[in-house]
């Protein structure tokens, strides 16, 4: 498994954990629990692959070739 690949598992276990956690506790009806729930699971997400990118631990979308 490549960089990006792990970097994705990561990033969509700790966001769909974090969104899962605020979209229960916040409660409500289930549609507006799923809403919440991907909102946050897609912040949390997207900010665990900026902070890799910004960190420089991950390259993949610098190098274009894959390599």
């Amino acid at each position: 498994m490549g960089e990006a690949n792990t970097l994705a598992v990561l990033a969509g276990g700790v966001g769909g954990s974090v969104g899962a956690f605020v979209g229960v506790a916040i409660g409500g009806d289930p549609i507006r629990v799923t809403l919440i729930t991907l909102v946050v699971a897609l912040l949390v997400g997207g900010a665990v692959v900026a902070s890799a990118v910004i960190a420089g631990d991950v390259e993949f979308l610098v190098d274009v070739d894959g390599e």
